[in-house]
Order: C-alpha cells, then structure tokens, then sequence
C-alpha cells in the first residue's frame, strides 16, 4: 500500500510547482519583452539594470553583460537630466508615465531623440521592486517632422517673396514707364540719352531680381517650351567663362539628350546661380565641369522629393572649391542663408534655384564634402515634343490707333500705362478694379478694340474678370498683365482663349510688340472668314 505524503511534502511539492509556474511565468514575460520591437531596460529601486532586451543593445550598444548592476547615467545628456529627472521622481512615486520625448547617448557617442514610456514593477511581497522603462528611437519621426516645418516654412516665405516681387515689379513698372516715356522722342545725341540707358539697365538688373524672388516662390515660369538642355548649358556656360576667364570649363554633353518642357530663362538663371555659386566656392584658378544625360528614375529615387518617376534629363554642375561643411547641407537651398560675406551675396540664389526646379516637376540636389568639392544635379522632366525655335523680334517700335481698356488696381500703372498707349498712338479707357471694367466694357463694347487686364486685384481678380468679359463678348481680346509670372490660374486663362501675357516691368517696345501682335492677328482672321 502506498505511502500518503506528509503534510510537509505535500507543502514542499506546492512550492515547488508555484517556484515552476513562476520561473514559467519569468521566461514568458521574458520572451515578450525580448520580442519587443523597441528597446526595454529594467532597473531595480536603487536606480541598477537588471535587463535589457535585444532591442536596446541593437540601438544603443551597451550588452546587459556589461552594464548589469550599473546605472545608466552614462547615456544621459546634460540637456536632458531635467525631463530625466522628472520621469525618475514619477517612477519613484509609483506614477506611470508615456511618450516623454527627450535626447540619449548611443555607446558610439551619438545622440538619438526617443519617446520614452515607464512604469513601477511590485515584488512578490507586492511592494515596488523596480521600473520597466521602453525607450523608442524616434529618428526617423524627427527627420520627417524637420521636413514637413521645412516645406512648410519655404511655402510661408514663398508666398511673402511673391508678393514682395509682384509689388517691387508694379515699382519697376512706373520706373520704366518714365523712362520709356522720356526716351520716345530723344534720338541717341540727347545730352540725357547715356542716363536713360543707364536707368533701364538698372531696371532690368532689378527685374532680374524679383525673377529670382518669383522664382523661389514658385512662381516663376513664364513661358514653357521644347528646349534642348544642351542648348541652354553651352550658351549660359560660354556666357559665365568670358566674365570668370579664371575658371577652367569641362562639358561632357550627352549628344541624344532628350527634350525638356521649361522657361529657359528661368533655367538659364539656375544655371548662372549654379556656376556663380562655385566660382565663389573656388579660390583664384578652379575647375567647373558640367554635364548632361538622359537618365530614368524610379520610385525609390523620386520618393524623397514628391515628384513622379520617369525619364529625366539631368544636369550636373561640379566645382573643385572647398566643399559644403555636412552641418549645414540640409540648410543650403533655405532662402537667405548663406556662409559667405554680405557683401558677395543675399543667399537668394540657391534658395530661388530650388522653388524654379520644383516649379518645374523636377529635383535638385547637391553631393559634396568638406574639402572635396561639391555637385550640384538638377533632373528635369523629359518630353516628347519637339525642340521650340525662338523667332527673332524686330526692334523698332510699333503704332496703333484702336482703342484699348486698361485695368489695374494701381493708379500709378494705370497713369503709367495711359501715358505709353497714348503715346503709341492708341486711345485709352482705364477701370481700377474688375467690377467697374466689365461696367465700362458692357457700355463701350463696340468701342474697345482689345483689354490690357491686371491679373492681381482685389474683390475680382483678373481670371474672374476676364470670364466675366468673356460672357459680354466671347471674341474680346485680352492681353493679360501681371508682376507675377505666368502660372497656375494665368495658364488656365491663355488655355481658355486669352490672347497673351506680358510681364510688368515693361517697356514700350515691348508692349508695343504685344498689343499688334494681337490686334494684327484677329485682323488677319477675320479677313481670312
């Protein structure tokens, strides 16, 4: 007969199999905290590490062989003791606390921002024993939030440098206006011919100006067409080397290159900023080489820049100058930063560079080194369409005698602008908002041969205005007018039917040439019926 166990084996065997249960238990919490994707650290109540999961060695370095029964100041930051010190009062307390985000040492020296998380653990005699701390590395968060306050920051600034370049042009505008006017009847003898010369290059320098504005906020294209890139990099480059003789040019252009959609202007303009940006990067002598390819991207190569992948054409622009510091590589394409002197630069070059290549669908982006050089690669868009050859303008001025409605909100471009049109022969009405041009329009209809229309106005803006136009007379003529660019709601307008675009500040040839080529056109039509 078998022996019944005592009551002490029998409380023997109970402990046993709760000691079993809960080694059983350990290792399963165990195995979960060793499955925990972020990294773990248990500290007893003296503030000692009595674990870590696999997951803080694989992000901070430390093995828990080698900072068991230590604590852990060493990867503490002076900056961030304080929020440090309120999470281990916290603990201490028996509060819990989640997602306090603040700076760790990793064993290699660098610094990591984490979202830490903690909690108080109870020993078996169910007081505190310790603290379960889960620290996740929130890199890669932070990255995306620097990116998302940067797009943000250049889209605020974008739009106040537009604005400041639509009201510097309106500016420019009545300066050229006199110029023009005061220049009309002077032959090249005139004691005061030399200064007016001189005041229209002024002007032209200042207009190149706010294109760079426009530019950096996006608002910069002017006229899209076929263009060969090539083209575009032989022409800016031989234009740069007569002016810096200094620097050696290399060009290794990809004969078959494709073609792009662009306003080469604007992209001559990124180039110049590009090849003036490393001539400033080279002392004295110095060697630029540039280069074109056709090149497609994919979806991991476009992803960070929000464009679309495909065929590119991409050009690239490398100086042997001193090289741009890591530090501030992800500050270079900021609006008016800049490391050199204030007296070589505003910091608006690469910044207006940047806002031309977006504007255009493309990327730019630069590789460099301290030391080392740097390069600059700009990927535009390819087309289909075929290469755009520019027509050559005559230069004398042209006359009318039609009558033409003037609309601005600004009284100085309207006093301006009457004076010119008067002056080229024209007879001239003026609305200083859209609502009383459609009003003057209804009721001089027969009247007006064609509208110089302001794109920016208050209460109805250009594009309201003219499809208000339209509706009086669906072949009026229109002759779009702006400080800004040609883009977005204006490209819309010309898609529709209007007749053209001219961008203040103008001269009087120019407006000249614009209103007869409208006026001459129609007429050309119309006898064709």
């Amino acid at each position: 007969m078998e022996k019944k166990p005592s009551y002490e084996e029998l409380e023997q065997r109970v402990k046993e199999l709760e000691i079993k249960s809960l080694r059983q238990s350990e290792e399963k919490y165990r195995m979960v905290l060793e499955a925990n994707p972020d990294p773990v650290v248990v500290y007893d109540m003296e503030g000692k590490v009595t674990y870590f999961n696999k997951a803080f060695t694989s992000v901070f370095g430390w093995t828990l062989k080698e900072c068991f029964g230590k604590t852990m100041d060493v990867f503490v930051p002076m900056d961030a003791w304080p929020e440090t010190k309120m999470m281990i009062h916290k603990v201490l307390s028996g509060e819990n606390f989640s997602g306090i985000e603040t700076l760790r040492y990793t064993k290699d020296g660098s610094i990591i921002p984490v979202s830490i998380s903690g909690a108080i653990y109870m020993g078996e005699d169910g007081h505190p024993a310790g603290s379960v701390i889960n620290l996740r590395d929130i890199s890669e968060q932070k990255k995306l939030e620097i990116q998302f306050h940067q797009a943000q920051k250049m889209e605020a600034v974008g739009t106040l440098a537009g604005g400041i370049a639509h009201d510097f042009n309106n500016l420019l505008m009545g300066i050229q206006g006199c110029a023009s006017l005061m220049s009309f009847d002077n032959d090249s003898n005139h004691p005061n011919s030399e200064y007016l010369d001189r005041i229209e290059t002024f002007i032209k320098n200042a207009a190149s100006l706010t294109r760079q504005l426009l530019g950096f906020a996006r608002s910069g294209k002017y006229e899209i067409k076929p263009t060969d890139v090539n083209d575009i990099v032989n022409k800016s480059s031989e234009m740069f080397g007569r002016t810096k003789k200094e620097i050696t040019i290399h060009k290794k252009c990809q004969p078959d290159i494709w073609t792009v959609e662009v306003d080469r202007p604007q992209i001559e303009q990124v180039l110049l900023n590009l090849y003036v940006n490393a001539w400033q990067a080279m002392s004295g002598t110095g060697e630029l080489y540039l280069q074109t390819e056709n090149t497609i991207l994919n979806d991991n190569d476009v992803k960070p820049y929000g464009v679309n992948p495909g065929r590119y054409v991409k050009i690239s622009v490398t100086d042997s100058g001193v090289g741009i510091d890591e530090a501030i590589q992800h500050r270079i394409f900021d609006p008016f930063f800049t490391t050199k002197e204030v007296s070589r630069g505003t910091g608006l070059g690469l910044a207006s560079a940047y806002g031309i290549i977006k504007s255009h669908g493309g990327i730019i982006n630069a590789n460099s080194k301290k030391g080392q050089g740097a390069t600059f690669n700009v990927f535009l868009p390819a087309s289909e369409k075929k290469i755009y050859k520019e027509k050559i303008i005559q230069k004398e001025i042209l006359k009318g005698s039609e009558t033409v409605l003037l609309v601005d909100d600004e009284d100085m471009i309207l006093d301006i602008g009457r004076d010119l049109l008067e002056r080229l022969g024209y007879e001239v009405l003026t609305a200083k908002s859209g609502i009383e041009a459609v009003e003057i329009y209804r009721t001089n209809q027969k009247k007006i041969d064609i509208v110089i229309l302001d794109m920016v106005m208050p209460k109805m803006d250009g594009g309201d205005t003219y499809e208000k136009l339209k509706d009086i007379d669906p072949a009026i003529l229109v002759l779009l007018s702006s400080g800004y660019s040609i883009d977005g709601k204006a490209s819309k307008i010309l898609s529709v039917g209007c007749n053209g675009f001219i961008q203040k500040p103008f001269d009087i040839k120019s407006l000249s040439w614009e209103i007869r080529k409208i006026l001459d056109n129609n007429f050309k039509a119309a006898a064709n019926l």
